[in-house]
């Protein structure tokens, strides 16, 4: 279900920043108001830009999303604050901590709408470190991070 919600989430912002863009070249006057000179095809146009971005919006969430391996020795509770720390230099909040699992959000209201929303970044105990879950950009530079931060210089 979170998989269909995104989706649909990505069609309708890809479909806000097309029109924003067209409507800024309109605008302007880079480019004619007359849809039929606007689209090839006019209106029928339409429906194809649309079945495109479904198209797009539903493979999007798969590549956008990941979950990322951090090798840390320990245990979550020994690196709770650590773990927090970072993620608050990073501009993240702590929203609910268990034996397992700690998940963070995004400070401020810009970040969360930058992100649709989707800002959440989830980090679970495994067998031999820990999983991070969220946004590929952000899992990528925080789990990098995290593990130069809790793994001990040599």
């Amino acid at each position: 279900m979170k998989y269909l919600t995104r989706a649909v989430k990505y069609f309708f912002y890809f479909s806000f920043w097309t029109t924003v863009i067209v409507l800024a070249l309109v605008a302007t006057g880079l480019a004619s108001g007359d849809i039929n000179e606007l689209f090839e095809g006019g209106y029928n146009a339409l429906w194809k830009i649309a079945i495109f971005f479904a198209l797009v919006a539903a493979v999007y969430p798969k590549v956008q999303f990941i979950s990322r391996r951090m090798y840390v020795n320990g245990e979550m509770k020994d690196h709770s604050q650590a773990i927090a720390s970072y993620m608050m230099d990073q501009r993240y909040e702590l929203e609910s901590e268990t034996a397992d699992t700690m998940t963070f959000r995004v400070k401020g209201l810009g970040g969360k709408i930058l992100k649709m929303c989707e800002d959440r970044i989830v980090i679970t105990k495994a067998e031999d470190g820990f999983f991070m879950e969220g946004l590929r950009k952000d899992v990528l530079k925080l789990a990098s991070g995290l593990e130069y931060r809790l793994n001990p210089q040599e």
